[in-house]
C-alpha cells in the first residue's frame, strides 16, 4: 500500500505541475494577448497624430506658399511698373533731345509737335525751359 501512496503522491505532483505550467502557458499567453494590444493601441495613437501633423503641415506649406505666391505677384507688378517708369523716363529723354534738337534746327513747335505727335503744349514747355537754361548759361558765363 505504500508503494500505491507513493504512486497516487507522484501522480499528484505531476497532475499540479502540469496545471502549473498550463496556468502559466494561460498567463503568458494572456500578456502577449495584451502587450499586442497595447501595441496595436500605441501604432493606432501614433498614426492619429503623425495625420495631424501631417495636416498641420499641409496646411502651413498651404499658407507659406500663398504668402510666397503674393509676395512674388506685388514683385512682379513692382518690377512692371518700374520698367514701364524706366521706358516712360527713357522715351521721354529721347523725346526732349528730339524736340531740343529739332528746335535748335529751327522747326517751329507746331511743326515739331507735328512731326514728332506730341502735345503742342509740351513742345513750347521743353523749348521755352530749353532757351531759358541756355540764356541763364550764357548770362552765368558773361559774368
Amino acid at each position: 500500500m505504500e508503494w500505491l501512496l507513493i504512486v497516487i503522491s507522484i501522480v499528484l505532483m505531476l497532475v499540479n505541475i502540469l496545471l502549473i505550467l498550463t496556468v502559466k502557458k494561460q498567463r503568458i499567453e494572456n500578456e502577449s494577448t495584451k502587450v499586442q494590444e497595447k501595441m496595436a493601441e500605441f501604432v493606432a495613437q501614433l498614426e492619429e497624430e503623425n495625420n495631424e501633423l501631417y495636416n498641420k503641415l499641409t496646411i502651413y506649406i498651404k499658407e507659406r506658399e500663398n504668402q510666397l505666391a503674393e509676395r512674388v505677384g506685388r514683385l512682379e507688378q513692382k518690377a512692371v511698373l518700374t520698367i514701364e517708369k524706366t521706358d516712360r523716363e527713357e522715351k521721354t529723354t529721347v523725346e526732349t533731345e528730339k524736340i531740343v534738337q529739332l528746335s535748335k534746327q529751327g522747326f517751329s513747335s507746331k511743326q515739331i509737335a507735328k512731326v514728332l505727335q506730341v502735345d503742342f503744349g509740351e513742345v513750347e514747355l521743353i523749348v521755352n525751359m530749353n532757351h531759358k537754361r541756355h540764356s541763364s548759361f550764357t548770362r552765368d558765363e558773361v559774368l
